[in-house]
């Protein structure tokens, strides 16, 4: 312990100050070749305050020493404090229209812009913007009016026949059955009537034949006339009968068959058009979107990726780049409502709260000092997109400016300072010259004999530079 001390005075080299009078001192413990490091600070407060009690009776002949005159010092003092969370951050538009490509990429590299309204140029509603690559959908319109038009033809001819096929069935039903069926009932009644003759003539014929007047050959013929008229009767009868029984029924399931072919068919080909003429019409919609005009009052901003831009160098909203469907390609953010996005790391997150009042400087108006109000707060860290810095947790964190000026243009870049607390009195020291043991604080005052004593406090508030005490000094 004692060699420690002795190494530690050796090393450091530093001046006695007095920051204000009235009060006690304490010793802050510096080193003067390296300002803001706590190396030789560390080293000096550990070799006082890390052993039992009983080690700092060492302390009095440590400084005695010859390094002993050099202990820098510093005094109590009562004063505002101060707490803020300083961040750089980017101007942006609280309510800003997103103007899209709203064209289907036709290939990988997407659809080209031929014309664009230069940046910082301020429009109203109806106002032309960019005019994007329109010629492979022009060659696909001319294309599918082609294949529309032959859809139709055929989607016609379906129509035709399916009208044809319900014609059919109620021309048989009507017309064609009935004139069958009528020839067929003539047929029976002449036959009927033949067999009626028939046997009217046989039996004449066989009186005729008792008295001797008829040959047995004529008797003979008018018995074979019978039987044919008989047969005849019976196969006029049988046509009939099959006429209704199967042969009405099978046309009927033949015809009725043919208009539900006709109909699916017509289904189908008219649905074919109807799909032909729909990508016409988004066709034709492409192509209107190909132009598109403002919706709404604003300033051109292009949607260059920030990040990407400073990466690569290359722009991604210039004329002759290609853009993909859905993409951004120009912002008209609303200049009365303007506010700073900003990155708070991890450690000062939780200082930060919606609410809290902010001062604003950018580079491009450093006069043109700003204030505005935390609005938001994210709960959730923004996700890194590189490795390397993945382990770093920052925070997003809104500003809503109050009255921007017209100057102000979204993309600058922006300082905020974040005043997270605020008290009018308060007992003080450098954060250096408190010593944390655990949970417990403590502090070396020197006495005028050149003798310390070391005394506990408790410790309030405090910011990168001040610690605030409550008890014990």
């Amino acid at each position: 312990m004692r060699r420690l001390l002795a190494e530690s005075s050796a090393a450091i080299r530093s001046d006695r100050v007095r920051l204000a009078s009235g009060h006690d001192g304490v010793v802050v413990a510096r080193d003067q070749h390296r300002r803001g490091s706590t190396l030789w600070t560390t080293v000096f407060v550990l070799a006082v305050i890390s052993a039992p009690l009983a080690a700092w009776k060492f302390l009095p002949d440590f400084l005695h020493r010859e390094a002993a005159p050099n202990v820098l010092t510093a005094e109590v003092t009562i004063g505002p404090f101060l707490n803020r969370v300083l961040e750089q951050g980017e101007i942006e538009s609280s309510s800003s229209i997103e103007v899209r490509c709203e064209v289907r990429s036709r290939n990988a590299s997407g659809t080209s812009i031929l014309e664009i309204v230069p940046e910082g140029t301020r429009v109203k509603a109806g106002d032309f913007l960019v005019k994007l690559d329109d010629s492979a959908l022009q060659t696909e319109l001319i294309q599918q009016q082609i294949t529309c038009s032959g859809s139709e033809a055929l989607a016609i001819e379906a129509e035709a026949a399916f009208r044809s096929a319900e014609l059919t069935l109620n021309e048989y039903e009507e017309g064609t059955f009935r004139e069958q069926q009528e020839t067929l009932e003539s047929a029976l009644v002449v036959a009927d009537e033949n067999q009626r003759r028939a046997e009217e003539y046989l039996a004449y014929s066989q009186k005729l034949a008792e008295r001797g007047y008829v040959s047995q050959v004529q008797l003979d013929a008018d018995r074979f006339a019978v039987k044919k008229a008989l047969i005849e009767l019976g196969v006029a009868t049988t046509k009939l009968e099959v006429l209704k029984k199967f042969s009405k029924l099978k046309m009927l399931t033949l015809l009725k068959a043919d208009i539900q072919t006709d109909r699916a068919k017509l289904d189908a080909r008219q649905k074919t058009w109807q799909l032909d003429k729909q990508r016409l019409k988004e066709i034709e919609g492409q192509i209107a979107k190909c132009i598109i005009h403002a919706t709404a009052a604003g300033q051109v901003v292009y949607a260059n990726d920030a990040n990407r831009g400073k990466t690569t160098g290359e722009l991604l909203i210039a004329e002759g780049m290609p853009v993909r469907e859905r993409q951004i390609l120009i912002r008209l953010p609303d200049p009365t409502r303007m506010r700073v996005m900003a990155k708070v790391h991890e450690s000062r997150i939780s200082l930060v709260r919606k609410g809290l009042t902010a001062e604003v400087t950018t580079d491009a108006l450093p006069d043109q000092p700003l204030t505005g109000i935390v609005a938001v707060v994210s709960e959730y860290p923004i996700p890194s997109g590189n490795i390397y810095t993945s382990h770093i947790k920052e925070y997003a964190v809104e500003i809503e400016i109050h009255n921007p000026p017209e100057e102000l243009r979204p993309g600058m870049s922006a300082q905020v300072d974040v005043l997270v607390e605020k008290q009018d009195s308060q007992l003080q020291i450098p954060i250096d010259a408190a010593i944390a043991r655990g949970d417990k604080f403590f502090v070396a005052i020197p006495h005028e004999d050149g003798t310390f004593e070391t005394r506990e406090i408790k410790v309030g508030s405090a910011n990168d530079a001040i610690i605030t005490i409550r008890e014990g000094l």
